[in-house]
């Protein structure tokens, strides 16, 4: 019996992916305290791992100190090529979110970000020193004011986009439905998910007029028939069909519009 019969190989989950996003990495670096200070922002660190145990993450992030909104972030680390992407990806999702809603940035975002082909499962141990690193910055935060109410950060960068299902006009009703609860789960749920809140599909009426309820914070959050619904929609627009119109079910939300 050999040394390889005895130590089991490391399967990274999508190589090509993983070494193409290493090649153009898009958060290393770092800021210092006069960066910040230029920039009116506080700086925040966290980190995860250790020298010694040859992994170690650091963050950098700026900070609005008047809502917790990261408004830029970096990151520095050594270890295996996949723990770095994670970092890379992770950093790149804490943008634009405040503080708190970067606790509950988990796998199906990182994976979203690798864009990888493969279903081999992702590496738990190096997600986990991710997501340290990520909880290790927002603790740093916990002195900071947070907003009342923020809109929900959903992915406004389309430009990816096909421009509309194939096919869309001659699908049955199950199978719109089907498309769309696909959709909101790939592309949608996953966001809605960091501020605690959920959308179920009620009904698809005349083929074009998608009811939709929401649940969670989403329910007390008037966003969600301002600027969340017309990204919603947009979406929805733009990667099924242009005529799609998204309309949120009123009865379960809990603010008034009345004083």
């Amino acid at each position: 019996m050999g040394l390889e019969d005895l130590i089991p190989p490391i399967i990274y989950p999508d190589p090509e992916a993983i070494f193409s996003r290493l090649q153009k990495p898009r958060c290393v670096g770092f800021f210092s305290a006069e960066q910040a200070k230029e920039r009116g922002m506080v700086l925040v660190m966290g980190q995860a791992g250790a020298p010694e145990e040859g992994v170690a993450l650091q963050m950098f992030w700026l900070v609005d100190e008047t809502d917790g909104v990261i408004a830029d972030a970096k990151f520095q680390g050594f270890g295996p090529p996949d723990l770095l992407v994670y970092a890379d990806i992770a950093v790149e999702l804490v943008i634009g979110k405040t503080y708190e809603q970067t606790k509950r940035i988990g796998i199906d975002l990182i994976e979203k970000g690798l864009q990888r082909k493969s279903k081999i499962p992702l590496l738990p141990e190096r997600l986990s020193l991710v997501f340290e690193a990520v909880k290790s910055a927002a603790q740093a935060c916990s002195d900071l004011l947070l907003p009342q109410t923020l809109s929900t950060p959903l992915p406004r960068d389309l430009s990816n986009s096909e421009g509309g299902y194939p096919g869309w006009r001659e699908l049955t009703r199950p199978q719109k439905i089907a498309v769309i609860e696909q959709l909101l789960d790939e592309e949608i749920r996953p966001y809605i998910e960091l501020d605690e809140g959920g959308i179920e599909v009620l009904d698809l009426i005349n083929e074009r007029e998608l009811l939709i309820a929401y649940s969670g914070n989403c329910t007390s959050c008037f966003s969600s028939i301002g600027a969340t619904l017309s990204t919603i929609q947009e979406i929805l627009r733009t990667k099924i069909d242009s005529e799609l119109t998204v309309v949120p079910n009123m009865d379960n939300l809990k603010f008034s519009f009345t004083q």
